[in-house]
């Protein structure tokens, strides 16, 4: 057995709850599946992104995302989360300056638009940081913190501030 197989394999036996090692296996079967599907939907460039991840090979997740948001019939919404996707790639491979302008081209996007909080947003403001692009820190941190009159969540963010300034 391959080391990758088999270090697959023991993070599946750490999930604590069969119904998590049940979801983690078809997360696995979905991402495998997708390497052989062709590419039309953003949500297969997401599981083909994914399945790279899961081999380790990260690359070739950043190339697929980079070739996602490059369609010309996706929406805003999808180039957007394919920028974030990308900029999570890029801060995992260490890589702070690309991340960064991947968290905000993929941010613009959707600064008009109204949306739900998620934990990458507070990624996005520390690569920010990690990439010393405090004046890009700045804006989005309080651009997210004032959608919280929608959205609650967003008060997460508040604990950076401190960080950014």
């Amino acid at each position: 057995m391959s080391y990758l197989v088999e270090k697959k394999i023991n993070i599946i036996n750490k999930v604590n709850s069969i119904e998590q090692r049940i979801i983690y296996k078809g997360l696995i079967l979905i991402s495998i599946i997708s390497l052989i599907k062709p590419l039309r939907k953003y949500e297969d460039y997401v599981y083909r992104a994914n399945a790279y991840e899961l081999l380790f090979m990260r690359k070739k997740a950043i190339r697929i995302l980079n070739l996602s948001t490059k369609q010309p019939n996706f929406s805003k919404e999808e180039k957007s989360s394919g920028f974030i996707y990308l900029g999570i790639l890029y801060s995992k491979t260490k890589e702070f300056n690309l991340a960064s302008d991947c968290f905000h081209q993929g941010l613009e996007l959707m600064v008009y638009v109204n949306f739900n909080y998620h934990d990458n947003f507070k990624k996005a403001i520390e690569t920010f940081i990690k990439s010393e692009d405090f004046e890009r820190a700045n804006f989005w941190l309080n651009n997210l913190i004032q959608r919280q009159s929608y959205d609650n969540k967003f008060k997460k963010l508040g604990e950076l501030e401190k960080k950014v300034k």
